[in-house]
């Protein structure tokens, strides 16, 4: 009798074969046949996460908000609905890439649901590889075309989520398909984290190629081994040779030491970083320098802050910070609030919790501007 620990070795073999061109259409079977599961079905959430969509049938699509797998998408567990199915996130180290759904055919237990998770972990290892070779997931994840722009800045992202023993991170760009000029990055290395933020003077295609030239610069001075006062050095000086001053890039640089938590700080700009501790949010506030690119050979200060565990930092461009209904902006009104009440909800929700405030403050109406939100928990050094 095969045992749970041989079929899932068994299907991590298979998708590992599976040509990329008959990846999606295969995938939904080969679960069939190694996991036991009745019509397994796999959505991967869209670039707004706003609804989960089936990799095989665009008709198939259920809302992040209401139904039973956005349940599991929104809270990252699995979930079991009252007809007996089950639906488990698809994470792949804290970036929840859609949801897993299927039908046990038996009351299911712990020590089950603890096997399916690890099939829907394969699952998601799986999907990451394979979105890097075909377009057939992004194209299911989109129900209509992306402006050039934002296009060239999602391409641009690390992930949506990412988890460490240490900490728990989730960001989001908005609006979803036309971002301009907005961007986050984060990279884990030995013993530190480092997360940025910018933001490209300008609209449309100008903004975006201002980003990314920031932040390839950025990613260039941190894979030389370099800090961040040399990164935003570099793209300073990476701007200032294309545009001579002309255009700039607004970012906000951060470091976390994940043995002490000693947080180090270079401001660039609009970017703005808010805590909440112990039930009380309030801005972390840092000395503002120039823009990148903004002048030649422009020498950045870093500022020292630190994080206490429990803590959580909210890094937010001003297409949130500043975005108002005409009369009230959303950090004086909205934001402190926000960040408190939703204190108690993993990141992730927390990012769409505070973008959904913000889409009330404004009625609904269409964003003037970019808006990025960026969640870290600081959960403490680990032994």
């Amino acid at each position: 009798m095969t045992t749970a620990a041989e079929a899932l070795r068994a299907l991590e073999t298979t998708l590992r074969a599976l040509p990329l061109h008959a990846f999606a259409g295969r995938l939904g079977p080969l679960l069939a046949e190694h996991t036991g599961l009745g019509d397994p079905r796999v959505r991967l959430v869209d670039y707004a996460a706003a609804r989960l969509v089936s990799i095989t049938d665009p008709e198939d699509v259920v809302p992040t908000s209401t139904s039973t797998p956005g349940a599991a998408f929104r809270e990252q567990r699995a979930v079991v609905d009252g007809d007996g199915g089950v639906h488990l996130p698809l994470l792949c180290r804290g970036d929840c890439l859609g949801v897993l759904s299927g039908t046990p055919g038996e009351p299911v237990g712990i020590e089950r649901l603890a096997e399916l998770a690890e099939v829907a972990d394969a699952v998601a290892d799986a999907l990451r590889v394979a979105e890097v070779g075909t377009d057939e997931l992004a194209r299911a994840r989109r129900d209509r075309r992306m402006t050039v722009a934002a296009e060239m800045q999602w391409e641009l992202l690390p992930g949506r989520g990412l988890a460490c023993p240490e900490f728990t991170l989730a960001g989001q760009l908005e609006p979803a398909y036309g971002v301009r000029g907005d961007n986050f990055d984060w990279s884990v290395d030995p013993g530190s984290l480092t997360l940025t933020l910018t933001n490209g003077m300008g609209e449309g295609l100008e903004a975006a190629l201002l980003t990314t030239i920031a932040i390839t610069a950025m990613r260039n001075a941190r894979r030389s081994g370099h800090g961040i006062a040399e990164a935003a050095a570099l793209a300073d000086q990476a701007v200032w040779g294309q545009f001579g001053g002309e255009r700039f890039v607004a970012g906000l640089l951060l470091t976390v030491d994940l043995r002490t938590g000693a947080l180090a700080v270079v401001d660039c700009g609009s970017p703005q970083l808010w805590r909440v501790r112990e039930g009380a949010c309030t801005r972390v506030e840092v000395e503002q320098q120039v823009p990148l690119g903004s002048l030649e050979e422009t020498r950045y200060r870093v500022q020292a802050d630190s994080l206490r565990p429990g803590d959580r930092l909210l890094a937010i461009s001003d297409g949130v910070f500043d975005s108002s209904d005409g009369e009230r902006r959303y950090s004086e009104v909205a934001l402190p609030r926000t960040a408190r009440t939703t204190r108690g909800l993993p990141p992730a929700q927390a990012v769409r919790a505070v973008l959904s405030e913000l889409a009330v403050l404004r009625d609904n109406r269409e964003l003037d501007d970019d808006a990025v939100v960026v969640c870290l928990d600081w959960h403490g050094p680990q032994a």
